[in-house]
């Protein structure tokens, strides 16, 4: 039913509100300590700067929101300089390229289509998206405050990940029609791949966020870190790493 909902017209409704566009940054940090196995301590990252417009349709029970890339750089540390060499245009295909979602009262309903799934540099407008449209209760008033918990349990041929995240929302203002919003998240996850490798994650998130009565939100600040532990039967140790990142969303005029 989703798919058919995404698969409808997307030229907007003559009551649809206008495209909004937004400057979008995107920072990770990944490092691994592999000591334990005689190796050295590594660290890699990728910051994703871009240019995006929002636009909104009327659909069936909700809204398609669709989220274009204007423009795209991408500044590479570490392992990732190897592996966007795999990539050489990403940033500059991604240039129009889309990721298109169903939201019904404000959160995502169903998994993002994207325009290129073989765009590694689109994950960070997935990202974008799960911010832009957080799920958050419109309509509170300042003080209002409310936890969730949401559970995970995917599975792709032999990958398999479990866990649960407990989100925990504030409304600490207004502004103007907008609710200001802190939020904190706390993540605890397991991946295993079907060969005896697994990897636990755990850690947490802070939000600030400004959601309006209708439609995506105006902007956000996001700050990221886990701890990961990966274990297989190769390894003679665990191997601890942690990974860090940011996330911002600035409205344009």
């Amino acid at each position: 039913m989703i798919a058919a909902m995404l698969a409808l017209s997307l030229v907007q409704s003559p009551g649809a509100p206008p495209a909004q566009r937004y400057r979008l940054e995107v920072k990770t940090l990944r490092e691994f300590d592999q000591t334990s196995i005689g190796r050295a301590k590594t660290a890699d990252g990728l910051t994703t700067a871009a240019f995006i417009t929002v636009a909104m349709t009327d659909t069936a029970g909700g809204q398609i929101a669709r989220v274009t890339v204007d423009s795209m750089t991408l500044s590479p540390s570490g392992a990732v300089v190897a592996e966007l060499q795999q990539h050489p245009k990403a940033a500059e295909k991604a240039r129009g390229a889309w990721v298109r979602v169903y939201v019904s009262r404000g959160t995502l309903a169903g998994p993002a289509q994207l325009s290129d799934s073989t765009n590694p540099a689109l994950g960070a407008i997935v990202q974008a998206v799960g911010v832009l449209f957080p799920g958050v209760r419109r309509g509170a008033k300042v003080g209002d405050s409310w936890a969730d918990t949401s559970h995970i349990n995917n599975a792709s041929g032999a990958r398999k990940q479990s866990g649960e995240v407990v989100a925990a929302w504030k409304v600490i203002a207004m502004d103007g029609d907008a609710l200001v919003l802190d939020g904190t998240s706390t993540t605890r996850t397991k991946t295993e791949d079907g060969s005896g490798q697994s990897m636990v994650v755990s850690g947490g998130t802070k939000e600030r966020v400004v959601v309006p009565p209708t439609g995506p939100a105006r902007r956000a600040s996001i700050e990221t870190a886990n701890d990961m532990t990966v274990t297989a039967p190769s390894l003679a140790a665990p191997i601890p790493g942690k990974t860090t990142g940011t996330l911002t969303l600035t409205p344009l005029p």
